[in-house]
C-alpha cells in the first residue's frame, strides 16, 4: 500500500469525499436478522406484541448497565450502523473497532463500498483533529476536523459521540427525563429475549409522545441488552412518522481486553495510516 500523507485543499479534499473516498461514521447500522426483536427493518417501526412494563424496571436497567460500564476500560466490537440522515437511508455500514476510556478510537470498515478504511480519533492528540485514509486507490491519509463539515458529511453524530458508553447516557438521559415527567405518559414494552449474533439480548421499546417538537431523543426507541454483560447490543431509534432514523449494533462485544497506545497509533504495522 502506497499511503502518503498529503496536504490537501477543501476543493481537493471535497472531491474525494464526493467520489466516496473518505466516508467517517459516528456509531451504528442495521444487523442480519437475528429475531421478531431484533430483526433488520429499513423502514417503518414494527408492531410487536409485548408486555407492559413499569419506569422502574426500566430505570434499574440502566442503571445497571450504568453501574457495568464504569468497571469497563476497553473493548473491540464489530460495529454495525445505519442511518437515515437528511431524509435519506444510508447505506448499511459494517467496521471493526477497538475503543479505550477516556476517548482513544479506531475503526476499520471490514465489508461494503468502504472496505479497507481506517480511522484514528485519541482525544488530546493530532491538534483533535481525525486521522483517516481510504484503504484504496487513491490511497491518502488525512486530518479532518471532527466536527467539521466534511467530517459530518453522511452521518447523524460527530465521531465524539461513538461508543457504548454514549449510547447508555442517551438511553439514560431519555429514561430519567419521562420520570420527571409523568404527564408525557411513555409507555414501555418488554419484547422479551432474542438472538443477536452469539449474544442472547432483552429487548425494550419505549415511546414517547408523537408532538412535533419534543424534549425526548426519540419517538419510538428499542434497546436490546445484555444481560450477562449489563452492555447495550442494538439500538434502533424512529422518528414519530414511524420511520428508521438510527440503527446501531454491536456485535462480538469483548471487554476489557487490555489495549495498549500501539493499538491508536498510526504507527501499529498493521495499519495502513
Amino acid at each position: 500500500m502506497f499511503a502518503r500523507r498529503l496536504t490537501i485543499t477543501r476543493t481537493h479534499l471535497r472531491r474525494f469525499l464526493s467520489a466516496g473516498a473518505i466516508a467517517l461514521a459516528f456509531a451504528g447500522s442495521t444487523a442480519t436478522p437475528a429475531s421478531a426483536a431484533a430483526s433488520d427493518s429499513a423502514g417503518d417501526a414494527q408492531a410487536l406484541q409485548g408486555t407492559a412494563i413499569s419506569h422502574a424496571e426500566v430505570l434499574a436497567m440502566v442503571q445497571g448497565m450504568e453501574r457495568a460500564y464504569t468497571k469497563v476500560d476497553d473493548y473491540t466490537s464489530t460495529f454495525i450502523k445505519r442511518e437515515r440522515v437528511k431524509g435519506r437511508l444510508m447505506p448499511r455500514e459494517v467496521m471493526f473497532v477497538k475503543f479505550a476510556d477516556p476517548f482513544n478510537l479506531y475503526i476499520k470498515w471490514t465489508q461494503g463500498k468502504h472496505e479497507g478504511q481506517e480511522l484514528l480519533y485519541v482525544k488530546g492528540w493530532n491538534s483533535g483533529k481525525i486521522r483517516a485514509h481510504t484503504g484504496k486507490f487513491p490511497d491518502i491519509t488525512v486530518d479532518l476536523d471532527p466536527e467539521g463539515s466534511l467530517a459530518s458529511r453522511g452521518n447523524r453524530h460527530p465521531i465524539t459521540d461513538f461508543g457504548l458508553g454514549k449510547m447508555i447516557d442517551l438511553l439514560a438521559r431519555d429514561v430519567r427525563l419521562a420520570g420527571a415527567r409523568p404527564q408525557d405518559k411513555v409507555t414501555y414494552l418488554d419484547l422479551g429475549t432474542s438472538k443477536i449474533g452469539n449474544a442472547t439480548v432483552r429487548c425494550i421499546e419505549a415511546t414517547t409522545p408523537a408532538a412535533r417538537w419534543s424534549p425526548y431523543y426519540a419517538y419510538k426507541a428499542r434497546m436490546c441488552i445484555n444481560p450477562k454483560t449489563q452492555m447495550p447490543v442494538r439500538v434502533i431509534i424512529w422518528d414519530r412518522d414511524e420511520q428508521l432514523l438510527e440503527d446501531y449494533t454491536y456485535k462480538n462485544i469483548r471487554l476489557n481486553v487490555g489495549t495498549t497506545s500501539a493499538d491508536f497509533s498510526p504507527e501499529n504495522p498493521d495499519y495502513g495510516f
